[in-house]
């Protein structure tokens, strides 16, 4: 199973960079591959120096390099336990996840993967900030609170929904629905880049 966006880190998955010439190869691989889409060594981001760990923190927010990161990693940690004899039957992903499991399924190479990640991730980065706001309540009861400015993000089960858009508009959502009492259990996500429909 691959994790999306959010999941990221400065010094992900360093130690196996470090130890295991697999996990290593396969970083280094996507790293030189992505170096003329991103403009930069995602090795450096992923690993950087001590002095050099803040900026690096604040470059791998953002989506333009976050995506690309997530996805290397992934698929160089798949590509370790694939040498090891572990061998996937089945694979599923979350978004940027998704993306690696169809490269290590054979949908598409490495080299296109990586362009296409390279390329939704500039081109998510582009868009205005937004946030998400999960919420314990049936799709019925969201459904009056949407707008031009908050949309349904996802239908997770029985009520439970995530809402997207503008950072203010759900801020102000949130404290509607606790002053309301509707829920006590309203989870804020903290900003990120999305795209709003």
């Amino acid at each position: 199973m691959f994790p999306g966006q959010g999941s990221q880190y400065v010094d992900m998955g360093r130690q196996l960079y470090e130890t295991e010439s697999v996990f290593r190869a396969h970083v280094d691989i996507c790293a030189e591959l992505l170096a003329p889409k991103l403009g930069l060594d995602l090795r450096r981001t992923l690993y950087p120096s001590e002095d050099r760990a803040e900026e690096a923190s604040k470059r791998l927010n953002r989506t333009l390099v976050a995506q690309p990161a997530l996805f290397t990693v992934e698929y160089a940690m798949a590509q370790l336990l694939m040498s090891w004899g572990i061998k996937p039957q089945a694979m599923i992903g979350h978004s940027v996840g998704e993306y690696v499991a169809a490269c290590l399924a054979g949908v598409f190479s490495l080299d296109d993967g990586l362009a296409l990640i390279a390329a939704r991730g500039r081109l998510m980065d582009e868009l205005p900030v937004g946030a998400m706001l999960a919420v314990p309540l049936a799709v019925e009861e969201v459904k009056p609170l949407l707008s031009d400015a908050i949309a349904l993000a996802a239908h997770n089960g029985p009520g439970l929904c995530v809402l997207s858009g503008r950072e203010g508009a759900l801020q102000q959502l949130e404290e509607r629905l606790r002053e309301k009492r509707k829920s006590s259990a309203v989870v804020f996500i903290p900003p990120m880049r999305f795209t709003h429909r």
